[in-house]
């Protein structure tokens, strides 16, 4: 087949002979990964001096789309920008279809293909490429195809984003990995494998002392992570045929190898990229006057299980972010005051529970201002006079996730988005926002979301 679409894409086609995979048998269940969304990936870019993506008309590509989840909110909030998935398994695919179809969504196009042959059916180039939960769950001959053609398709100033686990934290669940796939190889199919693994983990977990030895505890913690998750995701993750984890230097090298530069994590203001201040102390002082600060270092002192790269083009040339950009920017705050008795309104909570004590009153009247806008942000320059004094107080702020620093601001929602949410809290019990994060829904919400949805559009939207 060669005809294609408005895209340079060629379109999604029942009739192409592919085969089966374990993900057609057993899905993986999917949802929005938020630090996925262009804005996000540009921002973090910006602020560690990364090319600065093009956010108006771009063009986004997601490997591994599986039903949709991550990439049809993207599309539905992002209306002047076109969204192109590829997934190998078929099944997923006409299910994203589906949905696609169902909420009227005319800038997405899903596409059904192995990554190997990836560059048959997708053409152009892209602003973002988006591959999460891929790297490490192929074959290393599928995961060089998968650089070369994303090498070959990636826009100049374009951000290429992916995940993969990482040693030494990787270390302990590949021995858990290696234990459950010697225990369930007698399963009849991956669900029953899945589901015994994780009776497996909690038996061993309730056999275990509370007062053993460390590493011990260590093993507990991971068998009760087994335990406690969603069937697809044990069985993708520890029972697959393919889980490959890489030092930081390996992947750096690897990438490299493919003309990728490293940009920053995308989750870096989140626990899960931010190294803590005993870990980079340690690594600042090294043993000797000619050393260098080793990330695999600070990954082994940090229990590292999983990297999120954002890579670009090479060479990579750094360029600090401009006052004027970062004036330009937006800033969002769910902060609230603490008013009680005995203090001041200097001090303001987030609702994660953490606690921030501000020192200018300018900063307390835009903090307030703020909480009343949320989660709508301002731009930073129309609420500070002097931004240059307030930029790095900013900056920690949003490092440390008590405040949002963004790039733009979100679409309006629409009717087709109330629809996609309330199909969202009745299967997943979240909804996701024009920001692409996801919120908890109340359970009478959920109850009620199919019925206020329509029978007829909601089945299809949900059908396999």
């Amino acid at each position: 087949m060669t005809a294609s679409n408005a895209y340079g894409e060629v379109p999604y086609c029942a009739m192409r002979a592919v085969e089966r995979t374990v993900y057609d048998d057993l899905p993986y269940k999917s949802m929005p990964i938020e630090w996925t969304a262009p804005e996000r990936l540009a921002l973090a870019s910006l602020l560690h001096g990364g090319p600065r993506a093009r956010l108006n008309g771009y063009r986004v590509l997601e490997l591994g789309c599986a039903d949709g989840s991550n990439l049809i909110p993207m599309a539905l909030f992002r209306p002047n920008a076109t969204f192109v998935g590829v997934d190998s398994a078929l099944s997923q695919i006409a299910l994203a279809d589906g949905r696609k179809k169902s909420l009227g969504l005319e800038n997405v196009e899903f596409v059904s293909a192995d990554l190997c042959d990836a560059d048959k059916y997708v053409s152009r180039e892209f602003d973002f490429i988006v591959a999460h939960g891929v790297f490490s769950w192929i074959p290393d001959a599928t995961r060089n195809a998968m650089l070369e053609f994303c090498a070959s398709r990636l826009r100049h100033n374009g951000l290429f984003y992916l995940n993969y686990n990482t040693y030494p934290g990787w270390h302990v669940r590949g021995l858990i990995r290696r234990l459950l796939l010697a225990k369930t190889h007698d399963g009849a199919s991956l669900l029953e494998r899945a589901l015994l693994a994780q009776e497996v983990a909690a038996h061993l977990a309730l056999s275990i002392s509370p007062n053993e030895h460390p590493f011990t505890q260590l093993l507990v913690r991971e068998l009760n992570f087994v335990s406690e998750h969603h069937p697809s995701y044990i069985a993708h993750e520890y029972l697959a045929a393919n889980n490959r984890a890489y030092w930081r230097s390996e992947f750096l090298q690897l990438a490299g190898e493919y003309g990728f530069a490293y940009v920053a994590d995308a989750d870096f203001s989140y626990a899960s990229g931010r190294m803590t201040p005993g870990a980079i102390s340690q690594c600042l002082q090294p043993a000797r006057s000619d050393q260098v600060i080793d990330e695999d270092v600070m990954d082994l002192l940090c229990y590292r299980q999983l990297h999120s790269p954002i890579l670009c083009r090479a060479p990579l040339i750094r360029r600090p972010h401009s006052l004027a950009e970062f004036t330009d920017l937006t800033i969002a705050s769910a902060l609230s005051n603490c008013v009680t008795e005995g203090e001041g309104s200097n001090r303001f909570r987030h609702p994660s529970g953490y606690e921030v004590e501000t020192k200018e009153s300018g900063m307390q009247t835009v903090l307030t201002r703020l909480r009343r806008q949320w989660p709508k942000g301002m731009r930073i320059g129309d609420l500070f006079r002097d931004v240059a004094s307030v930029m790095d107080d900013l900056k920690l702020l949003h490092r440390n996730g008590l405040v949002e620093l963004r790039c733009l601001e979100a679409c309006e929602s629409h009717g087709s988005a109330e629809l996609l949410n309330r199909v969202e809290a009745q299967q997943g019990n979240y909804v996701t926002t024009a920001y692409h994060t996801r919120e908890v829904v109340p359970i009478e919400w959920r109850e009620t979301s199919l019925a206020t949805a329509g029978p007829e559009t909601a089945s299809h939207i949900l059908a396999p």
